[in-house]
């Protein structure tokens, strides 16, 4: 006994129609597709903004920059780079961190926390900046400071206290936050020693023993702990 297929929308010899193509599969997917946006962080500059200050800064400038992290939370200090490429999306900036220099020169390991080393890309979309000027220079910081106020600091602190240093290193164009105790100081307080024991809030397994003359070495602030 022979069978023959039979298939239902099976054209007649000599018709034009075309029968419809089920190989293809059409889908309905009732949910549009939602555009990707860059999420600016609560207190961060517009990326526009960003990439407006960092062009008119230009290449080769050094800049403080501060920046916000997932939680909200804002940098104690900021990073200072050097800019040495601006493109569409980003920016490049070389670290200036001798806080970096000084812990790793101190400590076994190397530190990368929050300053990082070497040369970082900073994507204008991120909406991570909150700030981002004009590193101050060592001329504007000498105008600032204050001298007889350093001084009366010294006054009332004692050897032995616990003290906090900030202070300008003019061979590397950074400054310095450094936590130490104040080991001696003069009769006309202007020049005393700290052993320097946290640098950024980092603790050095080899402590550094410092001395500074506030009107040779460019101290910018001395607190009390």
């Amino acid at each position: 006994m022979r069978f023959n297929r039979i298939h239902l929308n099976q054209e007649k010899p000599g018709s034009s129609k075309k029968s419809p193509d089920y190989s293809k599969r059409y889908f309905f997917w009732p949910f549009k597709k939602k555009k990707t946006r860059s999420a600016v962080r609560n207190g961060a500059l517009q990326p526009d903004e960003v990439k407006r200050r960092v062009k008119e800064l230009g290449v080769g400038k050094q800049v403080e920059i501060v920046r916000i992290g997932y939680d909200g939370s804002i940098d104690d200090m900021p990073v200072i780079v050097e800019i040495i490429d601006i493109s569409d999306d980003s920016f490049t900036g070389r670290i200036i961190n001798l806080e970096r220099q000084m812990i790793e020169s101190a400590t076994r390991n190397l530190v990368y926390a929050k300053k990082g080393g070497g040369v970082i890309e900073f994507f204008f979309k991120d909406g991570d900046i909150k700030e981002i000027i004009l590193s101050r220079d060592q001329e504007l910081l000498e105008q600032e400071r204050n001298i007889p106020g350093l001084k009366e600091i010294l006054t009332a602190l004692d050897t032995g206290d616990q003290v906090l240093i900030a202070f300008y290193d003019e061979k590397h164009k950074g400054t310095i936050n450094t936590e130490g105790t104040l080991l001696e100081k003069d009769e006309q307080n202007e020049v005393f020693t700290v052993q320097i024991e946290k640098i950024n809030r980092i603790e050095l397994e080899q402590k550094i023993k410092r001395t500074f003359d506030i009107r040779k070495d460019l101290v910018i602030d001395i607190e009390m702990v």
